[in-house]
């Protein structure tokens, strides 16, 4: 059993027991590692806090501090040995782990205690605060469109695990009390979301307003990336997203409807797109070029974030990511955060990728191939270096078409504040 630094929530000074001694309150360290715990009391109960947080308590029953959980019989035991030692036993496994003290408590620590005990209290308080100020507007129609069911629902299965294993797990009841107080709050956003006090809903079941709700969020999904997304040259957003589409060989419905909700919110014509085989499959380096030409004109940071999630938005909109589309959504990912990061003052790693000669032969095919590209002298040889890219995917799939023209290519990471190769990603790139 792992145990850490933890706060402890406690008010007296010393811990009073049926046992012989009580125990003073602080930091206990375990004679056979450096895990260390820190203890509270309430009563007859001692509580052993970890750093993530979780609680194990122990209650008084018969002279022995006991950890019982719900459904299960008590297998953890604490036995005070003096003021500044006790011992842990697993009954289970006969496991003992023995702590001394380390550290007692200061004014700051006892204050902070304070703070947190009074959590729930808080929690209590501001969830009144949020119900007050909505409950009154909650048969107004707007407010209830304007709650996301979805964000709701997602309370449940957030706060649902936490207050089992704060019953269950840890016995941590002001922990439990927190999270029911998040349900509670989650099942009333989500009875307001789906309209069920609106008047023009009367008659309707909870089932059909459930479902009218997800409808309507549905249509509204990408409405955050259309407010956050105005950019100035929308046509070749919608090139990007057109030609991204095809990348794979295969136009999906899906994500012909996902271009045309873009083209209709900003009144853009396009073309016929027809699901299935295109016209034309889109060439990486093409693509790369255009998103390129557009970083160019030197958007504004958040449009371009905006236009990042766009193009992860159109590579899952099929709910399959192709190996194409994987390796586009790095390599434009990369390049976009290289754009933000830039205007930030911030630099990101990249990979470059090299053709290294093998010989007078491959020297000169390497020379015909590439007639402008100069060779630079690396690491006590000749070296062709072809680029940099913005990630990994993309630059082993660069290695790979030279590789199967007969060339030694790999790729390597490097620094842009320092040019600095780590390690050899791969001596045949495989993609």
């Amino acid at each position: 059993m792992k145990f850490i630094y933890i706060l402890l929530l406690i008010l007296p000074t010393s811990i009073s027991a049926n046992q012989d001694s009580s125990l003073t309150e602080g930091y206990f360290v375990a004679a056979s590692s450096s895990d260390s715990v820190q203890v509270k009391s309430s009563g007859d109960r001692l509580t052993l806090t970890m750093k993530n947080g979780s609680n194990i308590n122990f209650d008084l029953s018969d002279g022995k501090f006991q950890h019982q959980k719900i459904f299960e019989d008590a297998h953890l035991e604490l036995i005070i040995k003096n003021s500044e030692r006790f011992e842990l036993i697993d009954r289970e496994t006969g496991k003992v782990a023995v702590f001394s003290l380390a550290e007692k408590l200061g004014i700051f620590n006892k204050l902070i205690t304070i703070l947190v005990g009074s959590a729930l209290i808080i929690a209590i308080f501001q969830a009144y605060l949020k119900v007050n100020k909505i409950w009154k507007r909650k048969k107004i129609e707007e407010v209830a469109n304007s709650i996301s069911i979805v964000a709701s629902l997602l309370g449940f299965a957030v706060l649902l695990p936490f207050l089992l294993n704060s019953l269950i797990n840890t016995n941590d009841y002001p922990a439990a009390g927190k999270s029911l107080i998040g349900l509670v709050l989650a099942a009333l956003w989500s009875l307001i979301s789906v309209g069920y006090f609106v008047e023009s809903n009367r008659g309707k079941g909870l089932f059909r307003l459930i479902i009218d709700a997800l409808s309507l969020e549905k249509k509204e999904h990408t409405d955050l990336i259309y407010s956050i997304l105005r950019p100035t040259d929308k046509q070749k957003i919608i090139q990007i997203l057109i030609k991204l589409s095809a990348i794979d060989g295969e136009v999906a419905a899906e994500e012909i409807k996902l271009i045309k909700e873009f083209a209709d919110k900003w009144r853009i014509d396009i073309p016929n797109l027809q699901p299935g085989k295109p016209e034309e499959v889109t060439n990486l380096v093409d693509l790369k070029d255009l998103v390129q030409s557009y970083l160019d004109e030197k958007p504004d940071v958040e449009v371009a974030k905006g236009l990042r999630d766009m193009i992860t938005l159109m590579s899952e909109a099929d709910h399959k990511v192709t190996l194409e589309e994987a390796m586009a959504v790095a390599e434009f990912s990369g390049m976009i955060g290289n754009y933000v990061n830039a205007e930030k003052d911030r630099k990101v790693d990249m990979f470059e990728v090299n053709i290294v000669p093998q010989g007078e032969k491959q020297l000169r095919a390497i020379k015909e191939l590439l007639p402008k590209l100069n060779s630079v002298h690396d690491r006590g040889g000749e070296v062709f270096k072809i680029g940099d890219f913005f990630s990994e995917e993309y630059s082993d799939a660069v290695c790979e078409k030279y590789i199967n023209l007969g060339l030694y290519s790999n790729s390597v990471q490097k620094k842009l504040s320092q040019i600095r190769v780590d390690n050899l990603i791969g001596q045949t790139c495989p993609i």
